[in-house]
Parts: structure tokens; sequence; C-alpha cells
């Protein structure tokens, strides 16, 4: 038997032919509508860039650390300071070395005591040898006048012979004397001096290897400039990779960036970046621009973190400011930390979305 149905006044079912043409017409819409978004996936182009962090710095810049482990003892200069190349910034425990020091400075001063000491000694010899030379000689002179006169006397038979003999001895002994004095090696109280110099020295050279040493617990100032103290505290354990202070010196301002090590082949000179500092987030954007200038090729670390830094300008010339303000509206003191993006080409829309470049 047929199927009978009943209408409240809706339109007549298609026929089949009609439904077929109306499901290929939505089907050929959607196909085009996909195809139109693929396309335009690919024609539409978007820039490329990296995300960095980082901050506004000065043309001359430094990092201080210590150059050896320590415990902080003094802290010298504070976040805002002017310092002059050479000033003291921090002095690191020395109680050790300082201890060393003396020691190594009694010793200095008991050698030189010794030293002064001995020659005082050297001196009085060769004086006393001295006198001794001058009155041998007087008496090899009276020796020999003596048997000079013996000599006429015993000629004129005057004096025995044995005399002569007598004063021959005498005379020959003062010769002996005198020849011995004058004979005595005189350069051995140079080489005793010789020697005690040489101590002398070894100890001078151990003071001043301990007051290098010293020195080295001084943490001094590399360049004149503006400080930032970083947060150390006294008593605090240092080491040569702590960064205990930056130095900003000269007025011209550059912008360092840290890039992740995975995304720093991407980065090379000349490349643009827009950068947002931390103090003018807001409704009104303000874009900081310039470009990369350099990019350090030592890969530096920061917990699990490797990252390389790029040094940038930092010019007002590309500055991206809201309606009515101008570049004095903003102050930009070194320290002022930023989010940038350095842009390295463009990429398709595709590829940007779905992170394929």
């Amino acid at each position: 038997m047929g199927d009978f149905r009943t209408t409240k006044g809706e339109s007549l079912p298609l026929p089949r032919k009609q439904r077929r043409r109306k499901r290929l017409v939505w089907a050929t819409f959607f196909l085009v509508l996909i195809a139109g978004i693929v396309y335009a996936g690919f024609a539409i182009r978007v820039p490329s860039y990296v995300l960095s962090t980082g901050y506004v710095t000065t043309e001359r810049y430094a990092e201080v650390r210590p150059a050896a482990v320590g415990t902080v003892a003094e802290i010298v200069k504070r976040s805002g300071n002017q310092v002059e190349k050479g000033e003291v910034m921090v002095r690191l425990d020395a109680s050790e070395i300082e201890a060393s020091l003396e020691e190594a400075r009694s010793r200095v001063n008991k050698v030189k005591a010794q030293v002064a000491r001995r020659r005082a000694e050297i001196e009085e010899l060769k004086r006393k040898q001295k006198e001794s030379i001058a009155i041998a000689k007087l008496r090899l002179r009276n020796m020999s006048a003596k048997l000079t006169r013996t000599q006429e006397l015993v000629a004129k038979g005057l004096k025995a012979a044995s005399a002569l003999d007598d004063e021959k001895l005498k005379e020959e002994l003062s010769r002996a004397e005198l020849a011995s004095l004058l004979n005595k090696d005189q350069t051995i109280y140079e080489k005793e001096l010789a020697v005690m110099h040489q101590d002398l020295e070894a100890a001078s050279d151990s003071v001043k290897r301990i007051e290098t040493q010293r020195r080295a617990r001084e943490i001094r100032a590399p360049i004149d400039g503006e400080v930032l103290r970083y947060e150390f505290v006294i008593g605090e354990l240092v080491r040569p990779e702590t960064v205990l202070y930056e130095i900003f010196g000269g007025t011209k301002k550059v912008l360092k960036l840290r890039v992740a090590e995975r995304y720093a082949t991407r980065v090379t000179t000349g490349q643009r970046y827009e950068a947002e500092l931390t103090p003018y987030r807001g409704l009104q954007k303000v874009l900081f621009g310039g470009e990369v200038t350099h990019l350090r090729s030592v890969i530096q670390a920061e917990g699990q973190k490797t990252y390389r830094v790029a040094y940038c300008t930092f010019n007002s010339d590309d500055w991206t400011l809201p309606a009515g303000k101008t570049v004095a509206d903003y102050d930009v003191p070194p320290g002022t930390s930023a989010e940038a993006k350095i842009f390295y080409g463009e990429s398709y829309l595709w590829f940007y979305l779905f992170n394929l470049d």
C-alpha cells in the first residue's frame, strides 16, 4: 500500500533531482570557501619575529664581578651612586689574608733589622781592619828602621851579629802580619750581605704577593659611570660568575636584549626591533625601536635557560609615540627593562599561526 502524509501548509518536498542540485551548490560553495581561506593563508604574509627581554644600558657599560670566591664584608657603593674608575665598590672578607700580610711584614722588618745590624758590624770590622793595617804598616816601618840601624852598628862592630838576626826576624814577622791583613778577603762581607738581601727580597715579594691577594678582595670600578647594584648582602658568599653591579657610563643609550639560544640563529646585525618598556605600558601604546648592531657569540646561562645577548640602537628617531607626545615626555634611565620583538623576515599566515616557520 502507498504512504499517506498530511501537510499543514508546508512547501512540497523537492524532487530528487533538485535536492541533488542544491547539495551540489552548497558543497561547491564550501569548497570554494575553504580554498579561498587556504589561499588567503598562503597569500597573506605576516612579519616573523623573535621575542626577547632586556633593558636599556649605555654605550660604555661594565658588569662588576668578584675576582675570586669570597664573603661580602663591606658594601661601599649603592644604586644611583656615581663612581670613578678604580674606586672601591665592595670589600670581601680578607681576615686570613690580613693575618698573613701582617706576618709577612713582620718577617720583612726582622730581615731589615738583621741586614742593618750586620752591615753595622761589617763596617766596624772593616774599620778595625783598616786600623790594624795602619798599625802593621807603622810597625813594619819601625822594624825596617831598626833593622837598618842594627846593620849599621854591626858593620861598625858596635853591636853583636846575633842582634841583627833578631831584628831581621822581627821585621819579617811585621811584614808577614801586614801581608796577612792585606790579603784578608774583603768580599766575604759583601757576599754575606748579598745573601741577606736575597732573603729580604724574598720576604718583600711575599708581602707584594699577599697585598695583591688583598687587593683582589677589593672590588673596584672598571669605568666611570652610574651604579646599578644587584641584590646581595653583607655575609653573602659570592663567586666570579656573580654580577654585583652594573655601571653605565657615557650618554649614548643602547638596548641590551637576551635572545633564547634556540632562536639566536635567526637574529643578525641590521634587523629592526620594536620594544615596550615596563614603565610605559598602558592604553596608549608606546613603541621604542631601533636595529641590532651586534650579537655576542658567547652563550650565557641563567638557571636552565641559555641565551645570547644582542646589542641594539636606541634612537628616538625610531620611536612610535602617541599623538601629542614628544621624546621629551619619556625619561628612559639606564636599567629600564623591556620586552622586544626582533623582526627577521616574513612568513605565510598559516606558518605563523601554527609556528611552522
